[in-house]
């Protein structure tokens, strides 16, 4: 299947770059001592430059860490993508603004492509943050979470899936306070957005022909899907580079204090999660929930594999159409958010 085309009027361009944390365990349960975050950069690029158009999840497809059956799957996926591995960066654009994006609970930077994509081919420049021993940690943490916490949890879940959309707000308050162990992730993974924000200068100087101040590494929008929305969400209530928040059907993990983002905030809910966040989002959060989608319907694979709207993981929402949807409204909310 054909993969998004991106609206801008510029190329993409990519590059990746691994950064290690030294002042910190390679994840929450370890001893060894270096936390290690594997980025994915989209940019504005020259059209026609650079290597030929990336395939689809081509990291995913490469990395020794990525399972057998995982690869054997991702070899039915045989899209092209509009990206091109070091595209020369445009010689004449505005100056391009930081987008830091996160993943879900276990999953890889390139996991939204085509949001990255679009962005990239407005001007923006996209910094996708992958924990590259995510899979360890979330291995751990499960293994150390006594047996009656998951059947407490697993039946609090149930309750919140069954729950009416009135009394789905205040179920999922309470749901996000047990939520202990992805409590800890999203904290730490927002210590690793400031992290990455702190050297941002030094990361997109790998980018091919970058001219001086093309970039502005002086702050950066943040979005986020599924619990990386809880992990920009987390990020921009401590750190003062945040410019906007876009949480893409996330929940408000993290600290769960009363303070919340005072930068402007797009919450983009699936109408199966409609309303879940409201007593914890801030006041002036922008809420959006298109009807008839699931969680998955803002993730990629849901554009790729039409065959999930059949079997109901999916909504019953054009998938493809609907991820054009989500490219434009949160592009429209970050030029909106400058």
């Amino acid at each position: 299947m054909a993969f998004l085309v991106p609206s801008g009027p510029f190329g993409v361009g990519s590059v990746t770059r691994e950064l290690i944390d030294r002042g910190r365990p390679s994840h929450l349960l370890s001893d060894t001592a270096g936390r290690r975050l594997f980025l994915k950069l989209w940019y504005p690029a020259e059209r026609g430059t650079g290597d030929d158009d990336e395939r689809i999840w081509q990291d995913l497809r490469t990395d020794a860490r990525t399972p057998a059956l995982v690869r054997a799957l991702l070899g039915c996926l045989r899209a092209r993508t509009a990206t091109r591995v070091n595209g020369r960066f445009v010689a004449r654009a505005p100056t391009s603004s930081v987008v830091a994006y996160n993943h879900g609970l276990v999953s890889f930077a390139a996991e939204n492509t085509s949001l990255m994509q679009e962005l990239a081919s407005h001007g923006y420049t996209v910094v996708a943050i992958q924990h590259t021993e995510q899979l360890a940690e979330f291995k751990a943490l499960s293994r150390a979470e006594p047996a009656e916490k998951k059947k407490a949890d697993a039946e609090l879940a149930q309750r919140l899936k069954d729950a009416s959309s009135a009394d789905r707000p205040t179920l999922a308050v309470e749901y996000f306070q047990a939520s202990t162990n992805t409590n800890r992730v999203v904290v730490e993974r927002a210590a690793d957005t400031s992290f990455v924000l702190g050297r941002i200068a030094d990361v997109v100087a790998k980018i091919p022909s970058l001219r001086s101040n093309a970039i502005d590494t002086s702050s950066a929008h943040l979005v986020g899907f599924s619990v990386g929305g809880a992990v920009a969400t987390e990020t921009a209530k401590r750190d003062a580079r945040a410019l906007s928040v876009v949480n893409l059907d996330g929940g408000m993990y993290g600290t769960l204090d009363t303070k919340a983002p005072s930068q402007p905030y797009l919450m983009l809910y699936s109408s199966a999660n409609d309303g879940g966040n409201d007593k914890l989002l801030p006041q002036h959060a922008k809420r959006v929930a298109p009807p008839d989608t699931t969680h998955l319907n803002y993730h990629d694979l849901a554009g790729l594999v039409p065959l999930l709207r059949l079997v109901r993981v999916t909504g019953r929402t054009n998938p493809r159409a609907f991820l054009e949807e989500r490219n434009r409204l949160v592009r429209e909310f970050l030029s909106q958010s400058a």
